[in-house]
């Protein structure tokens, strides 16, 4: 830190031997500056601003069914009609003297002059809100501005503007309208044609390609895979049919639990009792006959032998009835069994649902094969018939908003002539008091600025092409060299003061310098109009 100090003052003090050079440079860059800051020209500004009132009762009762106008479009549009040549020339030939007696190309010049320094936008900032608030109304503010080297042409310049602009806004064209109305009704007009054709096209290709075209079902793909699982249930149902028929098969196909169920029947139709009555009640005569007597008597053999019979026929007759013989059932009793008739009619059921289901199938299958004949053609159809739609909707979608678009534009052309949008002068042309430029305070003390960073500047570099040794160190850094001791100077009386005097007369040219910048920073404008009339 040390170190960076002592390089620091050793650089001023080769610096402070230039002085002189320095405030001379100094005073020459800011008397320069400050002759060619008070020789500027004053440019002026001046300006006004239009209130657009968008929000009268009229437009709050159209709103949503009326064009609705875009102000900041419509502002862009005025700005850019003004800035037009056949506008600014108007606006030249009635605020600038000397326009008509002009060359055209001096027309052509102050023409595109004015396109420069004119500005037309809205404005957003509090004063604006602040005089907009006086109307109880949010505001739409436009505020057009212009700068001119004279006070009175730019107020002139400005006020023109103003004219126009509320001409262009308030006056309208109506001619315009009618072009507009015209173009909408030949438009729809047109597509009129367009959307009977589209609907002529699509009725036509559904005609043409009848249980092709997407329906509430889906398109092909869609319907294919809904016929698939409608298949796949029709299957599980008939899966499930035939189990159930299997199971009353395997059921009617039993022993002796279907005929023992119910019970023993009364008695067959014809009035004999059938087999089973007939080895129960054999039974009971066996057991009351051994009761009776031993097994070698002929009562209780015969008994024996007419059982074995009867079993014997009862083996045979399960037997029929298993194959279905009519005789057999009737002959077992089994046609007066109810649950056995029961099952018969619910295995007689269950057929005709099997039969039923293997039909669904059949033609399901055959409904599916079709469907995949056309697995090539159907997203052609589909294809088709969806662009032949999408055309038919842009067509519609287009037709509805030209015949919305022709009702608004009337309603809004009637609107318009009743009042919907009201344009009112806020503030009326005016300039500012002081010139926008040059601020001539700030310049001044910018060239003060300038004139010292210069002289400093100027007795640096001196420094830098003439330097010199101003202490030990620095010989001995740049001589790579140990400095055995140094000699001080010894100032005489008289050197002293003419040290001190020159000293004096630095500080004063210094303080005479800042005095001359406060005087010209305080008679700027009497000096600036001095120069003026001198230049002119």
């Amino acid at each position: 830190m040390q170190h960076t100090l002592d390089l620091i003052l050793e650089q001023i003090r080769g610096a402070w031997r230039f002085r002189r050079t320095a405030m001379l440079v100094a005073w020459v860059v800011c008397l320069s500056g400050w002759l060619i800051v008070l020789a500027l020209p004053d440019t002026w500004s001046a300006w006004a601003r239009v209130y657009v009132d968008t929000r009268t009762r009229l437009s709050q009762v159209t709103h949503g069914i009326a064009v609705e106008s875009n102000i900041a479009s419509q502002a862009e549009a005025v700005r850019e009609a003004l800035l037009g040549a056949p506008q600014l020339e108007k606006v030249a030939r009635l605020a600038i003297p000397g326009f008509a007696a002009a060359t055209p190309e001096t027309q052509a010049d102050i023409v595109q002059s004015l396109r420069t320094r004119l500005d037309v936008q809205a404005t957003n900032d509090r004063y604006a809100a602040a005089q907009a608030l006086e109307h109880g109304v949010p505001a739409d503010l436009y505020t057009i501005t212009y700068t001119d080297k004279s006070r009175d042409i730019a107020h002139r310049v400005v006020d023109q503007l103003l004219r126009l602009f509320l001409a262009n806004s308030l006056g309208g064209s109506q001619e315009g309208s009618e072009q507009a109305q015209q173009f909408l009704s030949l438009q729809i007009v047109e597509y009129d044609k367009k959307l009977a054709a589209a609907e002529a096209a699509l009725a036509d290709f559904k005609r043409e390609h009848a249980g092709l075209v997407p329906g509430s079902t889906g398109d092909y793909f869609a319907r294919l895979h809904a016929e698939t699982d409608e298949l796949d249930k029709n299957r599980l149902a008939l899966t499930i049919a035939e189990q159930k028929r299997d199971e009353l098969r395997r059921q009617l196909a039993g022993e002796m639990p279907v005929m023992g169920s119910a019970g023993a029947a009364p008695g067959r139709a014809g009035g004999g009792a059938d087999t089973a009555t007939l080895i129960r009640e054999t039974q009971a005569r066996l057991d009351e006959l051994l009761l009776r007597f031993t097994d070698k008597h002929p009562d209780v053999v015969a008994a024996r032998r007419q059982l074995e019979e009867l079993k014997a026929r009862q083996k045979t007759e399960l037997d029929a009835v298993r194959r279905g013989d009519q005789s057999a059932i009737a002959a077992t009793g089994l046609a007066a069994n109810p649950v056995y008739q029961g099952m018969r009619l619910q295995l007689s059921q269950i057929d005709v649902e099997v039969a039923a289901d293997r039909q669904q199938v059949a033609d399901q299958e055959h409904k599916i094969a079709e469907q995949r004949k056309m697995i090539n053609t159907a997203p052609q159809v589909e294809a088709e018939y969806e662009r032949l739609n999408r055309d038919y909707a842009v067509t519609h979608t287009q037709y509805q908003a030209l015949v919305e678009r022709l009702s608004s534009a009337r309603l809004s052309d009637k609107a318009d002539a009743t009042g919907v949008v009201r344009f009112e002068v806020v503030e009326p042309p005016r300039v500012d008091p002081d010139p926008v430029f040059p601020k001539r305070a700030r310049l001044i003390l910018a060239v003060l600025a300038a004139g010292l960073a210069a002289g400093v500047g100027v007795a640096y570099l001196l420094h830098q092409l003439r330097p010199v040794f101003t202490s030990p160190r620095q010989l001995s850094e740049a001589t790579q060299l140990p400095v055995l001791g140094s000699v001080s100077m010894t100032w005489v009386e008289r050197h002293r003061a003419a040290g001190r005097r020159a000293l004096w007369a630095y500080s004063f040219g210094a303080a005479l310098l800042v005095l001359v910048a406060v005087v010209t920073l305080l008679t700027d404008d009497f000096t600036s109009r001095f120069l003026h009339a001198l230049i002119a």
